[in-house]
Parts: structure tokens; sequence; C-alpha cells
């Protein structure tokens, strides 16, 4: 047994860059056992299919059985973790348990040894190899290893019906997107004589416009309101923010975002009904009612003050809604979570609350001084799924609040960008078992705790964004300052973005709830996809819906599918190429964008006869 749960330190693995470390902590290379069975998967696999050989089956059930004996499942992922991370010698064989795991699965289910078959069964094994590769992925680094299974390959199979037998993962493409990009959008081709239309009149008012922005993520709600401040009115119209409202979280980041206004200090009645970013507030106080009557307060005090003239909002959706409800002041919405997302806590037992709620958003479509768009393609998706004739523009952001560009000082060092549980700690550990010493870039690590000023991030050679949700304003910051990125390989980052405990690419059911004007299952969108965009569990929903975020759709990423394919891409990166490659997309979209600010701030303030304003001659800045 002692054979199955260390190997003794060897040279290079297989054609993997890395030094003994890696072949022994990733490959268990030169243990006979583990050996003998992985030449065996091999070749059952190497053209593609799974065929389960008797012999392969026995090999796979007997290792299995040795580990159980020996209770080498119950702390074999902590054991795999110390050595990864403390170097403490001895190592578990992850890779080829997840392995065994998998194919004793595979056999349970097809019963090709005489036994009856047991899907449920070959499904606890299957949970049980998931579960291995930790919280959310994080010992999640077979791309790294020579052994010829993914976790996708298990991922796969999950849920596998007893009519089906188990099958590798498709290693080609996914199926085509049902729709492209809607009109209005950053990336849509703007016809140009609408373009230009868009672009020559921009707002300018008798008066100082003030806005109310009200939120939960700081640099999501700082987005919308510089592009409305700074690019969607005319020259030398004065633009204030008159208070914030909602935003708790990274305070000490942007102070500017966090309940300040005409009095700093004063108590944030929208945050104190929200509660924490990612806390779920009381029931009792969260009800659709309770969350009307709270606003309508709100709407009161906001208009008995020095009054504001736009509403700002981006989170949550019901929050939005009804503060419009209550001020009945133009609203610009860009939203960037689900619509669903911080739910009153009685929708789903509460027919009227549900009804009044799937109310909110055709009475806001239907209002000329209400403009609505989103920040990611997939929000825009569900949406249109959850509503009729809710297809809402996709408006990327630019951030230009980092005031910061590619200016590589520390050409010697990259960033690795990774705020998923562990991860940032697993994957810093995975890394340096495949440096040499000798490798000429060190990484400088950035997670949720890290305080780092935008030019001080702009000033590496590179970034390594590994992501934690299928959309980040981290990844459009450091594209806006066009800093070469470099990002997993969609097979990888399936495993990645999607997650039962995401607020936006979750597997779980927790937002797919559909007006009562739509087929329940269909959805209300006629573009019908092949997959719902909610509860992303299964591996194909995964691959086609991977599509349609803007780490595909932007161009000049670099991908890389493995840990030794990342260190052997960073050092020949083209840096000078890919960061103008990634100013010219930026400058591209940038105009686009800045049309649809400047069309929005004239159905803001153009379209009411009690505003004093109007749409005028004016070349927009940059």
């Amino acid at each position: 047994m002692a054979a199955l749960l260390s190997s003794p330190a060897v040279g290079h693995a297989g054609g993997l860059p890395g030094g003994t470390s890696a072949s022994r902590i990733f490959n268990c290379a030169h243990d006979p056992a583990w050996s003998f069975f992985r030449e065996k998967l091999q070749a059952a696999t190497n053209d593609g299919q799974l065929r389960l050989e008797p012999e392969l089956l026995e090999t796979a059930q007997a290792l299995a059985e040795q580990l159980d004996q020996a209770g080498g499942l119950a702390v074999g992922a902590e054991h795999f973790y110390q050595d990864l991370c403390s170097d403490q010698g001895s190592s578990f064989c992850l890779y080829g348990v997840v392995s065994v795991l998998f194919v004793t699965a595979a056999g349970i289910h097809s019963s090709v040894l005489g036994s009856p078959g047991d899907p449920k069964q070959a499904q606890e094994y299957l949970r049980m190899a998931t579960s291995m590769l930790g919280l959310q992925y994080c010992l999640d680094f077979q791309e790294s290893t020579i052994w010829p299974l993914r976790a996708n390959d298990v991922l796969f199979n999950l849920n596998r019906s007893a009519g089906e037998p188990f099958r590798l993962a498709p290693r080609t493409g996914p199926e085509p997107l049902a729709r492209s990009t809607p009109p209005g959008s950053s990336l849509y081709p703007w016809p140009p004589t609408e373009l230009a239309r868009s672009l020559s009149l921009a707002v300018r008012c008798q008066r100082e416009v003030n806005l109310v922005p009200v939120g939960t993520h700081p640099t999501l709600t700082l987005e919308a309101v510089s592009m409305l401040r700074d690019f969607a009115f005319a020259s030398g119209q004065v633009v204030n923010v008159r208070r914030t409202l909602g935003i708790t979280y990274k305070c000490a980041v942007f102070p500017d975002m966090c309940a300040e206004g005409i009095d700093s200090g004063v108590e944030d009645p929208v945050a104190a009904l929200i509660g924490r970013f990612e806390a779920p507030p009381p029931y009792e106080s969260y009800t659709f009612s309770r969350i009307a009557e709270a606003l309508e307060v709100v709407g009161r005090e906001l208009l008995s003050g020095k009054g504001f003239d736009i509403l700002v909002c981006t989170s949550p959706f019901v929050v939005c809604a009804l503060l419009q409800r209550a001020t009945d002041k133009p609203m610009l919405g860009y939203l960037g979570l689900p619509l669903l997302w911080k739910r009153p806590t009685d929708h789903f037992d509460n027919a009227t609350a549900r009804k009044e709620f799937w109310a909110l958003l055709p009475g806001l479509l239907a209002r000329p001084d209400v403009v609505l768009a989103t920040n990611n393609p997939v929000l825009t998706e569900q949406i249109a799924y959850q509503a009729p004739q809710a297809i809402l523009p996709v408006v990327r952001p630019h951030a230009r609040f980092t005031r910061a560009t590619y200016a590589p000082t520390r050409l010697r060092e990259a960033m690795l960008v990774s705020r998923t549980k562990f991860l940032w700690v697993t994957l810093g550990c995975a890394l340096r078992h495949f440096m040499s010493n000798e490798y000429p870039i060190t990484f400088t690590i950035a997670n949720s705790d890290s305080k780092f000023e935008f030019r001080e991030m702009a000033a590496h050679r590179a970034v390594v964004l590994v992501p934690w949700e299928h959309a980040l304003m981290a990844f459009y910051e450091f594209y806006s300052m066009s800093v070469p990125l470099l990002m997993p390989a969609a097979s990888w980052a399936y495993r990645l973005v999607f997650d039962a405990d995401g607020n936006l690419g979750s597997t779980t059911s927790v937002y797919k709830d559909i007006s009562d004007q739509c087929d329940q299952e269909a959805g209300c969108d006629p573009a019908r996809h092949p997959y719902p965009p909610f509860a992303f569990a299964s591996f194909e929903s995964r691959r086609y819906w991977y599509q349609y975020t803007s780490f595909v759709q932007f161009p000049h990423v670099t991908t890389f599918s493995s840990i030794p394919d990342l260190l052997l891409k960073l050092p020949a990166l083209d840096l000078s190429g890919i960061s103008s490659s990634m100013k010219a997309f930026n400058d591209e979209t940038f105009i686009r964008s800045t049309a649809f600010w400047r069309n929005a701030a004239k159905s803001l303030l153009t379209t009411r006869s009690d505003r004093h304003c109007a749409a005028v001659p004016d070349a927009p800045g940059v």
C-alpha cells in the first residue's frame, strides 16, 4: 500500500517541463503500480474513446479497494495539498486516484465485468472523484500531468442515465451561438451613419446635472458614473454625484463610492436594507413589500433634499426598479448581476410578490426615460430568457477610472490574479514545482486581500488571470490598461467560472425563474439556445455558454492549456504587439460605447417636458 501513497523523486515527467518534484507529485512517476495502471488507461483512451477492457477495470477496482481499506481516500487530498505546498516528501497520487475512481465508476455503471450495473453507486464514485479535486477545483491541475483523463471527463458523466455508457468529454468545439451581439452594444458593428449621428450630438442642460448612484459593487457602479459623467454630455456640462447608496464593499479602495455625497457620514439606508454583499438578508426584513416600503422612505428623503436628476443603478435589480418607482426619476440601469441576485426573500413562496417582481422590468422598458444595459453577454442572454422583449445591449466596461496604462517597468515580474477560495494558494504552490531556479520571471500574487495601485499592476510584464466568475471587472480593468493577459484555455476554465457558490455562474437553480408570460421551459427568448443560461451544472451547458463570455469574445488574450504551457509562453510573448492590439480594440469599442452613453443621456434628459436639457452638436472627448 505504501507504493500507492508515495512515489520516489525522479526526473522530468514525460514531455512536460518540471523538476523531480513535479514528476513525483503530479505524475507519480516510476511508481510501478501507478505506471502500470496509467499505461493501461492510456491504451484504453488513446483514440478519444473509452474502452473498458477487463484488465483495466480489474486493476482500477483493486487499487480502489486498497485505497479504501487503508483510509487513503479520506485523507488523500489533504496529503496531496501538504506535499504540494510544504514539500513534506511523500505524496498522495491524487490524479491516479481520480482516474481510478472514474474507471471504477464506468465499470459499475456498465456491468462490463458481469455484475448488474449500478448507476447510483457509479455516481457516488464520480462525486468522490470531484471532491478529491478540492473546493472549487483548487487542486485541479490534471492538464499539467501525463494522466490521460481530465476533470471534464468526470463532469461530463455526472448524472449519466442508466441506458447511456460512460464517454470521454468531447474535445471538439461546442454548438454555434444562437445569437450574435445585440444592437447598441460595444462589440456590435454599428452602421456608420448611425454611429456618427449618435456621437455628434450630446446633452447640454441649463444647470448642473446631479446623479444618485446605487449599487453593491464599487467598480461596476463607478464605471456607469464615470462614463455617464465624463463622456455622455456636451463639453463644459457640470455633472455631480449627489449621494451614493448601497455600497459597503471595498470602501477602503474606492471611498468615493461608499455612502458619500452631500452629507458624508450619514447612514446609508439602502446598504442597511440590502445587507452584506455576499450574505442573504433576514427573511422578514427583505420581503417584496418590505423593500418597497423602505425604498419609498428613501425616495422621499432624496426628493426632499436638494434633489437629483438621474438615478444610476447597478444592483440589486429589485432595488433599482423600486427606487425608480418611488422617485419617478430617469434611471440608467447598468446591470452586472442576475435579476434574482438579492431577490426578495418571499419571491418563491408568495405568488403576489413574484408577480409584482416580474411586472417591474416591463414597466421600466416601457419608459422612454429609463435606459437599461448589461456589462456582460451572458447576463443579457439570461434576461432575454427570463422576460419578454428584453434583449439589452452589452456595454463593456472601459475602466477609465484606473487612470493607468501598460508601462512594463517590471519586466521580470508577472502578476498572478486569482480570488477563488484557495486556488490562488494552490496554483502558486504548483507553479514552483514546474519552475527551475533559472526561470527568468517571478510571480506577484494578487488575491481578494491584496491592495495594489492600478499603475503598479500595469507595470508588470503581464497578468495571469485565473477567473472565478464568467464576468470580472478585473478582466476589463487589465484589458482597458492594455496589459497583456494570459488566461486558462476554455477546457480548463469551464470548471473555474461555473460554481455552486458563484454570484454569476452558479450551477444551482438559484437564479432560474421566468416571467409567467413565457414558456417556463423554453423561456421568453425567440433565439432558442440549446441550454438555458442558468444552473450551469452540465459540461455541455458550460461549454456552450462560455463562448458568450468576454474572455472569449475579446481578442488578443493569450490562453494556456497547462502550467507548463503557461511557463513556456510567458517569456516568449510579443509584449508590445499584444498591448498595441489590445489598445486598438479598446479604442474601437470605446467609440461605440461612447455612442451608447450619449444616446442614453439623450433618452434620460430630453424626453420629459420638465427637463431643461437639449441635444446639441458636440465632438466627443477622449
